[in-house]
């Protein structure tokens, strides 16, 4: 038989699974055959010289296998791997493991790639006078590494968490309205303009409400900009009230969306437009309670999160103008070519979407939300709501507001509009509180007193829209400001501005034409003052008038040089007394031209 070496015992397998190979197989069988063999040498039956030679086993080896068959009541205990490496083993020199290592935490969580870690540790190793590791070596040590810890590197820690980490816990409720999740996403889709639809106004964001315990969707509101204290509050109000005044506007039937009512708890993440505490105690007023997700727990929002991701796929993503949830699906949408809704019409077709979602089986529950919600209130009292009194004060409550607004003799100018009405009109110069409902700008509630006041618009001046989220869009643009000219106008502020430039350009000749003139009738009156002066006997007047001689020294026996610069210092070293009746010495530079 085939002698078995000490080295492959010390590997030896204890399992065998659907997966092994036909040699992990055929190992197990020589196992089991030798098992039976050295049973009978352990009970007495064999001696060990025939047994051994009935295995074919070396005397060191034998009692090896003897050793570990004690108290083993199966054969798998001297089961051997196969010779040679084992997957995994690195024999490489300790000090190149060292360098492949630091090369690694240097490189690799930038970089992502094994190549790169790679010719960083050649160039480390012909600089440490080393050999270098082969690729097939770097790429064995850093795949040993385990995915996990190679994603780590690459991706934040709460990223790794999401992908790795164990979430056995779940939330258990027992009612409607028992748990509400509240959240905000990007819409995957490009909106155009109601007025002009050629131009294209976005991607609008969506703020959901979902009941946990029947995955009904509560309520939702579509916004331009990002999330804010204004989406929170026609959140809270699509949610808690009846959305048939929201739908009438729409045009559409009051019974697509009919669930509605106060929650026990709103359940949000921490979004400082979900922490603040005039939400909080808003909420509290009327007997919410707000709770926010353990930081960096994202999978707490899961069912809302699930919600959003099957309203993108199987709703926004079929839509015309989609822009995919992500930038390879972008590339060949064509979003910008395509895009045709509105945001009104987005508003309806989502409130279609949801009806038909509440009537559909949800995989959860076994049956439609609509059913859950209505099987449950059939058998016990229905939601907790507001009554039709409180419904005004719930909304100014929650209603975007406008600290110290001043009334002005015109009224209240907000939104680029006027409003005013006779409750108002001896208050002028007054600061008041101002509310309004993003759905309707053409009227807002002023605290005048204790008591809310509706106040209609009077005027709007630049026809802005009565949309809350439409107004913004639209003040954001930059469009033509006062002052804009059109082409026949700037080409002529363009001539103006030439004709100026030449009146200036003849003015300045002019002043320097006749500057000029007056320099030279200056430079005659002088020159012929020169003339009617003395000269005096220190000047040489051999020269011509302009011309520059110094004194050079003189050799004995040669004749001095005359000049014609008069030495002053000379003048003011003679002892002789001066005779202010004498003609003054007139001194003139001779390179005056």
């Amino acid at each position: 038989m085939k002698k078995v070496t000490k080295e492959c015992i010390s590997r030896a397998k204890t399992a065998l699974s659907s997966k092994s190979t036909a040699s992990e197989v055929g190992r197990h069988k020589l196992a089991a055959t030798r098992y039976a063999i050295l049973r009978d040498y352990k009970d007495g039956h064999l001696k060990a010289d025939k047994a051994m030679s009935m295995l074919g086993l070396q005397k060191t080896v034998f009692y090896e296998l003897v050793k570990r068959m004690e108290g083993a009541t199966s054969y798998r205990t001297i089961v051997t791997d196969s010779p040679g490496r084992k997957d995994g083993l690195m024999v490489t020199n300790s000090e190149v493991l060292k360098l492949i290592e630091e090369m690694f935490l240097e490189h690799y969580p930038d970089s992502k790639k094994i190549s790169v870690v790679w010719k960083a540790c050649q160039a480390q190793a012909d600089n440490r006078r080393m050999l270098r590791p082969s690729y097939h070596t770097v790429k064995r040590w850093i795949n040993s590494k385990g995915e996990r810890l190679l994603h780590a590197m690459t991706h934040s820690s709460d990223q790794t968490k999401q992908k790795y980490e164990a979430r056995a816990g779940y939330k258990v409720t027992t009612r409607p309205l028992e748990w509400v999740q509240f959240d905000h996403t990007v819409v995957d889709l490009l909106v155009v303009d109601e007025n002009d639809r050629n131009v294209i106004i976005g991607r609008p964001w969506i703020s959901l409400a979902v009941d946990l315990h029947t995955r009904v969707v509560l309520g939702f509101y579509l916004s331009f900009l990002p999330p804010s204290a204004v989406s929170v509050a026609m959140l809270m109000e699509s949610c808690v009230l009846p959305k048939d005044p929201f739908l009438a506007k729409l045009g559409l039937p009051g019974h697509l969306l009919p669930m509605h009512g106060l929650p026990e708890v709103i359940h949000t993440d921490n979004a400082k437009e979900f922490i603040s505490d005039v939400f909080v105690l808003n909420a509290k007023d009327f007997g919410i309670d707000v709770q926010h997700r353990d930081i960096p727990q994202k999978h707490q929002g899961g069912h809302i999160e699930s919600l959003i991701g099957k309203l993108m796929l199987n709703t926004v993503h079929g839509l015309p103008g989609s822009t995919g949830s992500n930038t390879v699906q972008r590339k060949h949408l064509r979003s910008a070519k395509r895009a045709g809704i509105t945001l009104t019409g987005l508003r309806e077709i989502l409130c279609y979407h949801f009806h038909a979602y509440h009537d559909s089986k949800h995989s959860a529950l076994g049956k439609s939300p609509e059913e859950a919600w209505n099987e449950h209130y059939a058998k016990y009292p229905g939601p907790k709501m507001l009554d039709a009194a409180q419904h005004e004060d719930f909304k100014y409550r929650f209603y975007p507001e406008i600290h110290d607004k001043q009334i002005v003799p015109e009224g209240i100018e907000l939104f680029r509009r006027f409003y005013f009405d006779s409750a108002i009109k001896n208050r002028v110069r007054e600061k008041v509180l101002v509310k309004y409902d993003p759905y309707d700008l053409s009227f807002i509630f002023v605290n005048l007193d204790g008591t809310w006041t509706k106040i209609p618009c009077k005027r709007n001046n630049f026809n802005k829209s009565a949309d809350f989220e439409t107004y913004r869009w639209q003040r954001q643009q930059k469009g033509a400001r006062d002052g804009t000219m059109g082409k026949a106008g700037a080409q002529s502020f363009s001539e103006a501005h030439k004709v100026k430039k030449a009146e200036v350009k003849l003015t300045t000749q002019e002043k320097r034409k006749r500057k000029a003139e007056k320099g030279k009738e200056d430079y005659k009156e002088q020159a012929s003052t020169h003339k009617k002066a003395p000269i005096h006997k220190d000047l040489n007047t051999s020269l011509k008038p302009g011309a520059t001689t110094t004194t050079k020294s003189n050799p004995k026996g040669q004749k001095k040089e005359a000049s014609n610069v008069y030495n002053i210092s000379k003048l003011f070293q003679s002892e002789t007394i001066v005779d202010f009746d004498d003609a003054p010495v007139v001194i003139y530079d001779s390179n005056t031209r």
